[in-house]
């Protein structure tokens, strides 16, 4: 049972590097083709790059007061959507990658990473009021 952020975190990340490690071994099988890999690897950095972004504001956020805490929360929901739009569509236009496999990745770690920041908050705020 995880009863902390940092076990959370540690927990996520090894489900994230295991993700990989599969994708990595099927691509060295011969399952899939480079340019599926390639997609692959790219949505899941765009996604870290997301959540690492959404981690931070939650962390900087967690400790202020009820309006500072839903100001940074929407103002950086808002700026990583934003972010993660452009960053989507950048890669979309100018890189030659599968549109399927790289749509897929995003949405599989995007989830992932959502859960995580969702029990991260539950977590920092069930420690913060000292509630069980």
């Amino acid at each position: 049972m995880i009863k902390n952020e940092k076990q959370l975190l540690i927990v996520s990340i090894i489900i994230s590097f295991l993700a990989l490690l599969i994708v990595s071994i099927i691509f060295l099988l011969s399952g899939i083709t480079g340019l599926i890999f390639i997609s692959i690897l790219l949505g899941a950095l765009l996604s870290g790059i997301n959540f690492i972004i959404g981690l931070l504001l939650i962390k900087f956020s967690l400790k202020k007061s009820a309006n500072i805490f839903l100001l940074t929360l929407w103002s950086g929901l808002l700026f990583r959507l934003i972010l993660g739009l452009s960053l989507v569509l950048i890669t979309l236009i100018f890189l030659e990658i599968n549109t399927y496999g790289f749509i897929f990745s995003i949405l599989f770690f995007y989830v992932f990473y959502l859960l995580i920041e969702i029990f991260y908050l539950n977590l920092g705020r069930k420690s913060q009021f000292g509630g069980k």
